[in-house]
């Protein structure tokens, strides 16, 4: 949903991750999610996430994980709820297979619960980016949270979406099944043209 350039670099930067015996290259944000999902269920929830920015040790980590607590804390306090666990499950889209977990589970004091999908990126959530992790949390809500409403929070912000009760889901629907029909497909033609780049590095090297 990030366009023809942000899809680019989206499908390569994962590829790297995929392919890379590096652990390091994954889980910048890990540290951080797990703080949050100590602070809802925390009487100090400032606390867990002051921890998880003093051992912030990546580059970029501090301030990134500073912002997101500073996006967190007051719509945590806003909401007023507290953690439930969830399990999870998986998507299929056509041929690509999604792992569906929420980061957090939510109960609010009427009792009422939320699945929420937490945005941590710099660049902002758009509201279709946010309908289409919201769909694929309603398909799998059975699942993670049974009974929950689905939610994606843009953390950084402090802005939480659901679903608008007048989306097409039908097309909503469509929307996604294309967009992972694109996603395969250009994970798969990179491999076929990194390979290519290897194949002609290799015959380059031998006629050197």
């Amino acid at each position: 949903m990030s366009g023809q350039r942000g899809r680019i670099n989206i499908v390569s930067e994962q590829r790297g991750m995929y392919l890379t015996d590096d652990p390091r290259v994954c889980g910048f944000y890990n540290p951080i999610r797990d703080a949050m999902r100590r602070a809802v269920n925390s009487t100090e929830p400032e606390l867990e996430l002051k921890k998880a920015v003093m051992a912030a040790n990546r580059t970029g980590q501090p301030r990134a994980f500073e912002e997101i607590a500073d996006g967190f804390l007051p719509w945590l306090a806003a909401f007023k709820a507290t953690g439930v666990p969830v399990e999870g499950t998986t998507y299929r889209a056509g041929e690509l297979t999604l792992k569906v977990r929420p980061h957090l589970g939510l109960r609010r004091k009427d009792g009422s619960t939320h699945a929420v999908l937490v945005h941590t990126k710099e660049v902002p959530l758009t509201r279709e980016a946010a309908n289409v992790g919201l769909r694929i949390l309603q398909h799998t809500i059975a699942d993670t949270l049974p009974g929950a409403t689905p939610m994606v929070l843009d953390v950084r912000r402090g802005k939480a979406y659901q679903m608008p009760k007048r989306t097409n889901l039908g097309k909503l629907d469509v929307l996604i099944a294309a967009e992972a029909m694109g996603y395969v497909t250009h994970w798969k033609l990179s491999g076929l043209f990194e390979a290519m780049q290897d194949g002609q590095a290799e015959a380059v090297g031998k006629v050197g």
